[in-house]
């Protein structure tokens, strides 16, 4: 089964420290499948990669 979860900007956040913390995510074995982008801040979603999984 595959596990996805969405990271979102946080108000306060800047551009520059949500692509930090995405990439601090997609180090701990999760991969960007998508991104949004409105007034609101980004969103990104995020699919768990297994272990033997290439991509």
């Amino acid at each position: 089964m595959e596990e996805y979860k969405i990271l979102s900007q946080k108000i306060i956040e800047s551009t520059k420290t949500f692509e930090k913390r995405l990439n601090e995510v997609c180090q701990q074995g999760w991969k960007p499948i998508s991104l949004a982008a409105g007034q609101g801040g980004n969103a990104v979603l995020l699919q768990k990669i297994d272990k033997y999984d290439r991509y």
